[in-house]
């Protein structure tokens, strides 16, 4: 059996991000209320919308990166199960499940051309795209090994595979 762990690069972790947040609000607060100790008061307000939008995409961010994609390939199937958090807190998780025999493999160019790649499984008429956070560099590896293991398994189970 082979397994496989996808995950999206993430350097960002909770306590940078709490600390990335904070020096921004210190620094966006503190030219804030320096220009409204001027007079110029307008200048709070566009300075929380600013913060609520910085807070928002943070969050975004971090939501983003607790993504994980795991592949498990045995002799007769594959099966790959999709987790991320969703906005409550909790995980939300599906699995697909499809005979190896008929698992297909396909790398699809982005369209437009500089739109990335799409990695898709396919069998029996269903389809599932992995590794959608993954750079296209990593894409392409992640085929090239899983087309790798998908062969392998194809040999040994046809009772070609040579023993040394």
């Amino acid at each position: 059996m082979h397994s496989f762990e996808l995950r999206p690069n993430s350097s960002l972790t909770p306590r940078a991000a709490v600390f990335f947040y904070g020096s921004l609000a210190a620094l966006v607060l503190g030219v804030a209320l320096g220009c409204a100790a001027l007079g110029l008061w307008p200048i709070l307000p566009f300075a929380g919308l600013e913060l609520a939008v910085l807070y928002w995409a943070v969050k975004w961010v971090m939501h983003r990166a607790e993504a994980r994609e795991y592949i498990r390939v045995d002799d007769a199937s594959v099966l790959i199960e999709k987790c991320a958090s969703d906005r409550r807190g909790g995980t939300s998780r599906n699995a697909y499940a499809f005979a190896r025999r008929w698992t297909r493999l396909e790398l699809c160019p982005g369209r437009p051309a500089h739109w990335p790649s799409r990695l898709v499984l396919s069998s029996q008429g269903r389809s599932v795209e992995i590794g959608a956070f993954l750079t296209d560099g990593e894409r392409l590896g992640l085929k090239d090994r899983l087309a790798e293991v998908l062969a392998d398994d194809a040999r040994r189970s046809n009772g070609t595979l040579e023993r040394n």
